[in-house]
């Protein structure tokens, strides 16, 4: 700064004062964060956290704590397994969930094969329970997230003691496959045992039946980059504008016995029904429950007219789901929120320009709120709190879309409004199995205070308003500076006029 300063002092002409400034101006904008720019690469991770590296082996595995969120990267190769280690009881049911982020862009290749698996085995070998999650026949990079269960449960041959534990992440990629390093995200999440006997059998029948969605105008909530700033949705309609290769994300509070009905419609721009030409799985649409395991998912092709893409009848959330057959309708198994992503495909940018699409959700939560389970303890994030509740009405959480699409897409993020309008997945389970839990204490669908999410959700826009109050510091230190220069030649000029 004391260079800086004399650097200012020795300027005597406009034009010097004037190229002194935009180099302060400069310097300002080069300490602006890259995502300010339409990075590509926009995922916004969790607030605080921390770094960890992956081991490679379980032997010097570092160690996770169970409730907090950490930032890692895997490779390819002797560099695409890495090991991370976490103590667990005998008593809570655990989740361990990795979210994967590839670079995007155009000059990145993948295939359908390309992903993620992650297991949780015991210190002897057992394993636990695996997933996997891939780019499936979109074949094109994007966020994608898997969770790996220890589930306690009477008469349990495996994975029942407390201990150390290891989630493993693994990296499939195809030799044709771009090499770069993806970005990780870790957590591992725990469910309290029941102070009763736990069911031990799903429920034999549900509401099955679609429910018609809600219709209206509908108000505009632009998603977020990922978990963390995922948009917080209620029933209605609402509007967004994803670019090629974006993908958004949104969330919805479940409480216990609520259904949740969805679908996502990519509507058709001025022209695009003269185009010959469809792009298969030009809409992607995924959803994931509180544990960040994936729920189900599907996609719609676009040939120039509108199209949808809308979830199968889903159960009402109940913790005896978690014995049902189907994966989609076991992973309903807690409160609390249930992430939705869409992506847009990158070839609709060849078919149909580099442009924004729009796309609108209908929501449809139906069913009142049940009692929740006799949880031994506070139920965290699976549960829905008043503060959640509040969260969605207001919509909390979005980011700022750049409008710039190359590499990463383009999204027209538009003015939110504060009202609203209207009243088969590609991951694949193994070693998984029943339930259960014990112990004593009690828990309401209430209880705690504040977001099941807060310890990992930002504000709306948070990244954004980072990035002006970077700006404004530099352009305020930068206008400071010339007010001082300025007066500092005037009165040197003043000087030299009375000598």
């Amino acid at each position: 700064m004391g260079r800086l300063m004399r650097r200012l002092m020795e300027v005597r002409g406009g034009r010097g004062l004037a190229a002194a400034v935009a180099g302060v101006g400069l310097c300002a904008a080069s300490a602006l964060p890259a995502t300010a720019a339409g990075d590509a690469d926009p995922y916004v991770f969790a607030d605080g956290a921390r770094s960890v590296a992956g081991a490679r082996s379980s032997t010097d595995a570092q160690k996770l704590r169970t409730g907090e969120t950490y930032r890692s990267s895997l490779g390819t190769g002797s560099r695409g397994t890495a090991y991370f280690s976490v103590e667990l009881d005998s008593a809570a049911n655990a989740y361990a969930s990795v979210v994967a982020v590839p670079p995007l862009g155009s000059d990145v290749k993948a295939t359908y094969s390309d992903g993620i698996s992650v297991t949780l085995q015991d210190r002897n070998g057992n394993r636990c329970d695996a997933e996997h999650a891939t780019f499936r026949s979109g074949a094109y990079p994007r966020p994608i997230a898997a969770a790996a269960e220890r589930l306690v449960r009477p008469g349990g041959l495996r994975c029942q003691t407390a201990g150390t534990y290891y989630v493993v992440v693994e990296r499939k990629a195809d030799a044709d496959s771009t090499r770069e390093t993806w970005g990780l995200e870790l957590k591992v999440a725990t469910e309290p045992g029941l102070v009763s006997p736990a069911p031990t059998q799903g429920p034999e029948v549900w509401p099955s039946a679609s429910v018609r969605p809600p219709t209206g105008s509908g108000a505009q909530r632009s998603g977020g980059t990922g978990f963390n700033d995922a948009r917080a949705l209620t029933s209605g309609v609402w509007k967004d504008r994803i670019g090629p290769g974006q993908s958004h994300f949104y969330r919805v509070p479940l409480r216990w016995g609520q259904q949740l009905f969805l679908d996502a419609e990519l509507g058709s721009e001025a022209g695009d029904s003269a185009r010959r030409g469809t792009v298969a799985g030009a809409l992607d649409m995924e959803l994931y429950n509180p544990a960040r395991a994936s729920v189900a998912a599907k996609e719609a092709s676009y040939a120039g007219d509108p199209t949808s893409a809308a979830f199968d009848p889903l159960p009402p959330v109940a913790y005896e789901n978690r014995h049902l057959m189907r994966d989609d309708e076991a992973a309903m198994r807690f409160a609390g929120w249930y992430y939705v992503k869409v992506t847009l495909n990158p070839a609709m940018a060849e078919k149909f320009g580099d442009r924004a699409s729009g796309v609108t959700l209908r929501v449809t939560v139906d069913g009142d709120a049940e009692q929740a389970p006799d949880y031994v303890r506070d139920a965290g994030e699976f549960q829905v709190t008043e503060g959640d509740l509040a969260d969605a009405e207001r919509g909390e959480g979005g980011a700022v879309w750049s409008e710039d699409s190359k590499g990463s897409g383009s999204g027209a993020g538009g003015a939110d409004e504060g009202s609203r309008s209207g009243s088969g997945s590609g991951s694949g389970r193994e070693g998984s199995g029943g339930s259960g839990g014990a112990s004593s204490g009690t828990a309401g669908d209430s209880a705690g205070a504040g977001s099941g999410s807060a310890s990992s959700s930002t504000s709306p826009g948070s990244g954004a308003m980072t990035v002006l109050g970077i700006a404004g510091i530099g352009t305020g230190t930068a206008l400071l500076l010339w007010l001082g220069v300025w007066r500092l030649v005037a009165v040197r000029r003043m000087r030299v006029r009375v000598r």
